[in-house]
């Protein structure tokens, strides 16, 4: 059945192919018995540990001399000609990172002459019910799987290298992943020796982008497991045009991992439509074009996954059987693009006397300010 199947597959997709160790002994503070003062926890070289969360942040190194003196926030500074400048009461650090104390602080006025840029990214670490923030150059990431032949399929450098390249990115995550577009497809390599195509995407074009947590964005799909499995990011049922296609697609170089997705038909260059997710609990705001001054969302959600919700949550409920039998649903089947989509159901109903089986059809439409509704209902009993 279809509902199984898409189960197997999610499960299928959660598999690791992927690692991530510690390069040397980490200490840790870990709560103690009494919760009340801190003892220190040390996780040794060489072990494994799960990234609940990554960020970036940019600091100013300062220098006296030719001595480093520490890091500052660059909300605490501005430019002053050639110098950098204090411009409040700022916490100076030893080590680019807020999660330890400051070593001193530095005066209002007070300026630099000698200064760097640097910006910084780090995981938050899962170790015995402990959660870290680390820096990321504590961890390597080691690939696994790459032998799959249904997975991946090896590609001469030589070969990758004449390609016309129409995107290529390198992951600011630790894994440092290159991916490159072209109209065979996405390539990737871990070492830039090693080439690979990804089988799970088509061998055609792609727009690409990496997020800050190192997810792969190709169109409107997503991979979390580095090219193993995709599902949809942006639901296929809400875009804009008939003949949509992504013409862009931009992460913020903020750090926020911001996503933006941009729209448009080959037949009518003209049509644009801009979408941004900023937080994935939040979905997809269209902020190009607008109407009537009204911000419209889009959730981030597999069309499959959204269907099968619609039809287990609300119409299981509603149809005209419900409020007089039991439903089971025994099979479903969904077919049709965009935001119209017919759903085949084997159905049984039952009653204190009676059994029936039913193949029920629904097409279905998708409307961005109310959802799916039910275009048409056809009953058959088996």
């Amino acid at each position: 059945m279809y509902v199984i199947v898409y189960f197997l597959i999610f499960i299928m997709s959660s598999v690791s192919y992927a690692k991530i160790v510690t390069v040397r002994d980490i200490f840790i503070d870990s709560a103690s018995i009494d919760k009340n003062t801190k003892i220190k926890t040390m996780i040794p070289e060489g072990t494994e540990v799960v990234v609940e969360g990554t960020k970036t942040s940019s600091w100013y190194q300062v220098f006296e001399g030719d001595n480093s003196k520490g890091y500052v926030q660059p909300d605490c500074v501005s430019l002053k000609g050639a110098n950098l400048a204090i411009t409040k009461i700022c916490p100076l650090r030893s080590e680019p990172t807020e999660t330890i104390p400051s070593v001193s602080t530095l005066a209002f006025g007070k300026e630099f002459k000698k200064f760097s840029l640097k910006t910084v990214s780090e995981q938050q670490i899962a170790f015995n019910g402990n959660l870290k923030w680390i820096n990321s150059s504590l961890l390597k990431f080691i690939p696994e799987g790459l032998s799959d032949a249904e997975l991946f399929e090896p590609a001469p450098i030589e070969e990758v290298v004449n390609l016309k390249k129409e995107n290529a990115i390198i992951s600011q995550y630790i894994d440092k992943t290159m991916y490159v577009s072209t109209a065979l497809g996405v390539f990737m390599s871990y070492d830039a020796k090693k080439w690979y195509r990804i089988k799970k995407l088509e061998s055609r074009k792609y727009e690409i982008a990496i997020t800050q947590d190192g997810w792969l964005l190709a169109d409107n799909l997503a991979s979390r497991d580095y090219g193993k499995s995709f599902s949809e990011f942006f639901p296929s049922y809400a875009f804009p045009y008939k003949d949509s296609y992504v013409k862009s697609i931009m992460t913020s170089p903020q750090g926020n991992n911001a996503v933006y997705l941009t729209f448009s038909t080959r037949s009518d260059s003209s049509n644009i439509t801009l979408f941004v997710l900023n937080r994935i609990e939040d979905g997809w705001k269209r902020i190009y074009p607008t109407v009537d001054g009204k911000v419209m969302s889009v959730p981030v959600e597999d069309t499959i996954t959204s269907i099968l919700n619609f039809i287990n949550n609300k119409w299981i409920n509603t149809n005209k059987y419900s409020k007089k039998r039991k439903l089971e649903l025994e099979d479903i089947n969904i077919t049709g693009n965009g935001s119209k989509r017919t759903v085949s159901l084997g159905l049984r109903t039952s009653s204190s006397k009676v059994s029936k089986d039913y193949q029920v059809v629904l097409s279905l439409d998708y409307l961005m300010d109310g959802g799916w509704k039910i275009v048409d209902e056809k009953w058959r009993f088996i």
